[in-house]
């Protein structure tokens, strides 16, 4: 009896590509798809964070916040203008439970 070897799916080893719907607000998502945007894996993320690719993907995976500083580098990575990067930061201090007032944000044009 011979092993029936299984079919090549012609994908890489990583997988299906992840897909991120538009209306997801999160650091996570929103990180995700400027990483797919820019071509970049989050394994690319290890360098910039200082740690190793398994540390990039349980930061990810965990329900604690994301830390600023880890918002700052991979903004950095990716080479986001400051909108992006602030909508990163604002997103990232909402999700750690911070009460922040929209009016003290947004200019008003008296």
């Amino acid at each position: 009896m011979s092993r029936r070897q299984h079919a090549h799916n012609g994908m890489a080893a990583g997988g299906r590509p992840i897909r991120i719907p538009r209306s997801v607000d999160s650091v996570r998502a929103h990180l995700k798809r400027h990483l797919v945007e820019e071509g970049k894996r989050m394994q690319d993320l290890a360098d910039a964070w200082g740690c190793s690719k398994h540390n990039v993907y349980d930061l990810f995976y965990r329900d604690r916040p994301i830390s600023p500083n880890h918002i700052e580098l991979a903004a950095k990575l990716l080479g986001l203008d400051e909108f992006d990067t602030n909508e990163l930061r604002l997103l990232g201090a909402r999700e750690a439970g911070w009460q922040i007032d929209p009016n003290f944000i947004l200019e008003t044009h008296a």
